[in-house]
């Protein structure tokens, strides 16, 4: 889980506004009646400087918290996980191997010039050409995008990848195999698109502030590395009407004490990192309302050590787990609002529904019906 302290002021209304406060990048409505402050500026713990703004280059969390503000994808996710049209305003589907995205036609880059279905195609092959060296490209193969296995063993060409522009804001995607979620999978960080003339025309330099062109809600307006980012409102942004924030500054302060310290004393107004356990209590007591724990999509876990006595016995094994008491391990040792889980992969999932046996009782009957889980 990640702990997010917003101060009161902002909280009105930063929910769905800022990826960094809760995962979504679009702009969003305002609730009726809610005042908002005459400066629209916001400043934001980001963890750790940054290794790139190449969303076909990174593969950390302080990277994506500001890619997603800059570049927009075809979908988007809103507060509560659910996707929802971004560049895409609606897509159909053939048995859920070939998919069709209809563009808006209001997309633009932050340059002027049209979003279209052709920046998407070279934006997916540059991200499954070995070439490129991405750390996510194996995520078209997780997509089952048809050729992406070929294609990053050196096999086929990155032109060979299963996606297509059937016009200028027609993208088809095809499919190895049906995969249901695949829309769910287009929200990720690396399928977002890149602008091939500008990437082409300064290579790895078309991510410095001067040459950087999006499409996002954000224009990258001041990039001093190990200081600060700073993002101002795009204009040029096809839902800018309902964008609220004009400004936002993202530090990248490593030492969780210190970001906990800053946000107190008023100098950041979002702590975006891992409270430590012995603060996070406190807090909770202290400013409950200030204080927010974001679900990710990861799971925690602790391993046995299976080669060294007496774990090399498969009934102790089974013993300690039908003892533990995760609630314990969640609630106490780990104490950051973590919560127990019932099966490797996250409720948000959309995935099959499992039995949720509940107490020890559950547990036994969970590691009778399936000893060798242990």
């Amino acid at each position: 889980m990640q702990q997010t302290v917003t101060r009161t002021p902002l909280a009105i209304f930063i929910t769905g506004l800022f990826f960094s406060a809760l995962n979504v990048s679009h702009a969003a409505q305002v609730p009726a009646g809610v005042k908002l402050a005459p400066q629209q500026t916001i400043v934001v713990n980001n963890g750790s400087e940054v290794a790139s703004l190449d969303p076909h280059k990174v593969e950390g969390n302080p990277e994506s918290n500001i890619i997603l503000n800059l570049l927009e994808g075809l979908v988007s996710t809103d507060a509560n996980g659910h996707v929802v049209p971004a560049v895409a305003e609606r897509w159909d589907n053939e048995g859920f191997k070939v998919w069709t995205f209809h563009l808006r036609n209001t997309a633009i880059w932050s340059d002027g010039s049209p979003v279209t279905a052709d920046d998407f195609v070279y934006s997916w092959r540059r991200l499954a050409d070995p070439n490129t060296a991405s750390p996510y490209a194996s995520y078209l193969q997780y997509a089952k995008i048809a050729n992406a296995d070929a294609i990053l063993s050196g096999k086929k060409p990155p032109q060979t990848l299963g996606v297509k522009a059937l016009d200028a804001h027609t993208l088809q995607v095809t499919l190895s195999e049906p995969v249901p979620y695949l829309v769910s999978m287009l929200t990720h960080t690396s399928m977002k698109p890149v602008k091939q003339s500008v990437v082409e025309k300064f290579g790895d330099k078309w991510t410095l502030p001067q040459h950087y062109v999006g499409n996002g809600a954000y224009r990258l307006k001041q990039w001093v590395v190990n200081e600060r980012i700073v993002l101002a409102r795009s204009s040029s942004y096809w839902n800018n009407a309902a964008t609220v924030i004009e400004k936002a500054t993202f530090l990248p302060i490593a030492s969780e004490v210190s970001d906990v310290n800053r946000y107190r004393s008023g100098e950041i107004d979002i702590s975006n990192s891992a409270i430590p356990p012995t603060l996070f209590g406190k807090m909770k007591r202290e400013i409950p309302e200030q204080l927010h724990v974001n679900p990710y999509l990861c799971t925690f876990y602790y391993e046995i050590n299976n080669q060294k006595a007496p774990f090399t016995d498969p009934r102790v094994r089974e013993a300690v787990k039908l003892t533990l008491d995760r609630d314990i391990i969640a609630n106490k040792i780990m104490g950051q609002g973590r919560s127990r889980p019932t099966a490797l992969h996250r409720p948000l999932l959309k995935a099959a529904s499992l039995p949720n046996p509940s107490g020890r009782a559950g547990r036994r009957r969970s590691a009778t019906s399936a000893p060798d889980s242990c």
